[in-house]
């Protein structure tokens, strides 16, 4: 029994032992003198190759062999070479800063291509001083939805973080650690750039003891190369650019370019065997910087025409950048913006003479149905229309306005005002347009304006809170080819039907009661007074209201962690369509027995407004349980906690 006993315990102690994690007593870099890539990272509680972490199965002088999962890899350690798994690498211990020139060329250029569906790629840091808690932080945006998603992770307990990035096609980013401004910094610039492919790995190694960089990966040699010669755009202040006509934008953006250019030029001349992707990177960073401050010329309506804006784009080839869209920095604004453009002037005010020919040929054609009295008053109303008094572009750029669309006579606005299928012809008319403003002034390519479109047509499915009708799907699906763009758009578009029919149970307090009132004081009164003795947090918002919805989406964390309150929640809906109003309701899950909704008359809600004091969109106020409104603005739905405070307070004033 004794003997059994003590044969348990060797075998415990063995087994033991076999557990235990193997040290290398090793603390270096291997660069491939060869190809001048971070090949191998030797250290004491693990090691780095292909971008993974390895532990030790075996270490010895000269010798360990490393283990992942199921793999193995013999190392041999020699001077000056290292073996790995029989293949011999002359090396050399990295001890500088960030990593040395590469000795080759590299001709490989950025990859376009958008896939059909996300992949994900693995993105790495590891801090060499082994200090939990690091924040590393890093962001992507969407190729489709105007948003940026921020992945902030902290390092573990050897210094290391992983995040999983959902990408489609070849993109670039920023990463930054708490660890890196002392190591890397250009002015007051703390941003690593670097860029990552779907499925592939990029790790950095952030040596916070010795203050050095490395990145390990398919497509590190870029960034390697930038932290060494880092070349960012320029970056011109808003207000000095808000001030500027457009001779005055292109005189200083160009002495600013110019100066770029020649550091750049100076660069490859010391270091000329920096990679392709080096020098389309930071060309395509300097011209994605001067973009997107041209494409926010727009706003300077009464100094910068639109055609100026169009033609500089033009002349400097701005629509065929070398460097894919995902990419290049802040390209997507200047998208955006330049469609805008090109819609504003394509699009730009007049009489609806176009618009009532088409609807008369579509009449011909069987498209639509028109009655011959109807095709009587369209051709009789088509001289007076010609002869409408429209604002000249020139006037409403002058003043600083912009319109678009077309008039009609007011005979003519009747005749559309009653019957909801030529109603509809209005916006098909006008997305044919804005799809036609594009083609033709900007002529993109394809896949470029594939973009722009899946982009515009997702925008307005957001900010309209209406599904697409069946003659927007055909233009959607004509237009929009590429399954991941066209995905994104449907499942968009998939959500607001979803709400739409979610809607359909919503009851709302019916607003035949104030119908007598006309002052805002009243109004409120009468809103109130079902809810005495309870608080109220009032919002004010509205469905074309891009913050407000912003807002709407922290609305069901907040009314969580306030629901041992008794707070009745308030929304007054401004200048929205019944319809919209409704299924944002839905889609933003702003129901409940304590939640209250009106969508008053425009007179209406601009004497409740009034009374209440609104100055902007959204707004929030509390009503005390005494029916008395709050001077103060009330904390916005993402601070729930002082939403709390303020209630509390509130409670110990009233005692």
């Amino acid at each position: 029994m004794i003997k059994k006993t003590i044969i348990n315990i060797l075998l415990a102690l063995v087994a033991m032992a076999g557990q235990a994690q193997v040290k290398s007593g090793l603390d270096l870099c291997l660069r491939d003198e060869a190809t001048g890539e971070w090949l191998i990272g030797l250290f004491d509680d693990y090691a780095i190759f292909d971008c993974e972490y390895w532990e030790y199965a075996e270490a010895g002088k000269g010798r360990v062999v490393l283990t992942k999962d199921v793999q193995r890899k013999e190392i041999q350690l020699k001077k000056n070479s290292i073996v790995i798994d029989g293949v011999k690498h002359k090396t050399s211990v990295l001890i500088s800063k960030f990593l040395p020139d590469y000795p080759i060329k590299d001709e490989a250029t950025f990859d376009g291509t958008i896939l059909d569906n996300e992949q994900e790629a693995t993105l790495r840091v590891v801090h060499r001083s082994g200090k939990q808690g690091i924040l590393v932080s890093t962001y992507f945006k969407h190729l489709v939805k105007d948003e940026q998603t921020n992945y902030n992770a902290n390092s573990d307990s050897l210094g290391r973080c992983e995040v999983k990035i959902p990408l489609v096609g070849q993109t670039s980013s920023m990463l930054y650690t708490e660890a890196t401004p002392k190591i890397y910094r250009l002015d007051n610039w703390m941003w690593i750039p670097y860029v990552i492919t779907p499925g592939d790995k990029l790790l950095f190694f952030i040596d916070d003891v010795a203050g050095c960089i490395y990145a390990m990966g398919k497509t590190a040699r870029m960034t390697n190369e930038f932290l060494n010669y880092p070349l960012y755009g320029y970056n011109m202040d808003y207000n000095e650019r808000k001030s500027m006509d457009f001779i005055s934008f292109i005189k200083k953006f160009d002495k600013e370019l110019n100066s770029l250019t020649q550091r750049r030029e100076s660069i490859l001349a010391t270091h000329p065997l920096l990679s392709k992707r080096y020098k389309d990177y930071t060309t395509g960073m300097i011209m994605s910087f001067f973009a997107s401050d041209l494409g926010q010329l727009r706003f300077n309506r009464s100094k910068v025409k639109r055609e100026e804006i169009i033609s500089e784009a033009k002349r400097r080839d701005l629509f065929n950048p070398d460097v894919p869209y995902l990419v290049l920095e802040r390209y997507d604004n200047f998208l955006d913006d330049i469609c805008d453009v090109a819609i504003e002037k394509h699009c730009v005010i007049g009489s609806g003479v176009p618009f009532l020919q088409n609807i008369l040929k579509k009449a011909r054609d069987g498209q639509i149905k028109l009655s011959t009295e109807e095709v009587n008053l369209i051709e009789s109303e088509l001289p007076d229309e010609a002869a409408l008094e429209v604002p000249s572009t020139a006037l409403l750029d002058s003043l600083g306005v912009w319109i678009e669309g077309f008039y009609l006579t007011d005979t003519l606005e009747a005749l559309f005002d009653s019957r909801s299928d030529l109603a509809i012809e209005i916006l098909n008319y006008y997305n044919q347009k804005e799809i036609e403003a594009i083609d033709l002034l900007l002529n993109l390519p394809p896949m470029l304006q594939e973009i722009a479109l899946a982009r515009r047509i997702r925008e307005r499915l957001v900010h309209d809170v209406k599904p697409l009708e069946d003659y927007e799907m055909k233009e959607l699906r004509k237009n929009v080819t590429n399954p991941y763009l066209l995905g994104e758009v449907l499942a968009t578009n998939d959500k607001l039907i979803a709400a739409r029919k979610a809607a359909e149970a919503i009851v709302t307090p019916d607003p035949r009661t104030l119908a007598e009132l006309t002052e805002g004081e009243d109004i409120f009164r009468k809103i109130v007074e079902p809810y005495h003795g309870r608080y109220i947090y009032l919002d004010v918002w509205g469905t074309w209201c891009a913050p407000c919805r912003d807002m709407m989406g922290y609305v069901p964390q907040m009314k969580e962690q306030l629901k041992d309150l008794d707070i009745v929640y308030l929304y007054l809906a401004n200048r929205s369509d019944d319809e919209a109003w409704k299924t944002a309701i839905a889609q933003y899950h702003l129901t409940g027995e304590n939640c209250v909704h009106y969508n008053l008359p425009d007179k209406q809600q601009s004497a409740l407004e009034r009374y209440i004091g609104i100055n902007g969109y959204p707004t929030y106020k509390i009503v005390a349980p005494n029916g008395n409104l709050l001077p103060s603005f009330a904390p916005h739905p993402n601070h729930p906690d002082a939403i709390r405070y303020l209630i509390e307070e509130l409670k110990e004033e009233l005692k």
